[in-house]
């Protein structure tokens, strides 16, 4: 495997780096992950071997920085403001989670085909999963319901979201307009709230 060497950040270097990964995502959109190559996203990038290898180790790499970019585009509506209550924190991660996934849904296609069959990637999308189920257990523990265990609450119901995500909007591509997405978080909220006894 190809030695990665970071390359020191300029304006071009910026660019050149975009440039490969706006062409990785076009390619496993198009063709899908595990049958885009090294090679196929050089020549679609219009680069050399080398070139991508000063940024990319591998293709691994490239969509675990799309991911990476995906996500830290969207840590404004991570934040809860203090003055919310635990009902209100839960549907503003609901939201989020349903908005971070219709706005990025052809990598979220991309990285649940990857974790399938790439233990790093799938490894990665663990840490995911555990980041936010944390974030939920925060939430239900703060709100403190009578009779609910906050970290068995939180990974049955982020297990249900995240099943859902898949269902309603990969298999089923339904609606994703912005109005969409707010009546799916407010069903969702209700089921959960109801669920944990916060309706």
């Amino acid at each position: 495997m190809a030695r990665k060497v970071v390359p020191t950040r300029t304006s071009r270097g910026d660019a050149t780096r975009q440039t490969i990964l706006d062409a990785a995502l076009c390619l496993f959109s198009a063709k899908g992950y595990h049958q885009t190559t090294v090679p196929d996203i050089v020549k679609a990038a219009g680069v050399g071997h080398g070139t991508f290898y000063e940024y990319f180790s591998n293709r691994r790499d490239v969509l675990i920085a799309l991911t990476a970019i995906a996500a830290s585009s969207l840590d404004g509506r991570r934040s809860h403001p203090p003055s919310m209550s635990p009902a209100e924190r839960i549907r503003h991660e609901i939201l989020w989670y349903l908005s971070d996934h219709v706005d990025h849904l052809e990598l979220t296609k991309i990285w649940t085909e990857a974790e399938r069959f790439d233990a790093d990637v799938a490894a990665a999308r663990r840490n995911n999963h555990e980041e936010r189920i944390e974030r939920i257990r925060r939430s239900i523990e703060l709100a403190n319901p009578p009779g609910v265990d906050p970290a068995m609450a939180a990974v049955a119901l982020y297990g249900m979201l995240d099943a859902f995500v898949y269902r309603w909007y990969i298999e089923r591509s339904s609606g994703t307009k912005s109005s969409d997405v707010i009546e799916v978080a407010d069903t969702l909220s209700t089921l959960w709230l109801n669920a944990i006894g916060l309706s």
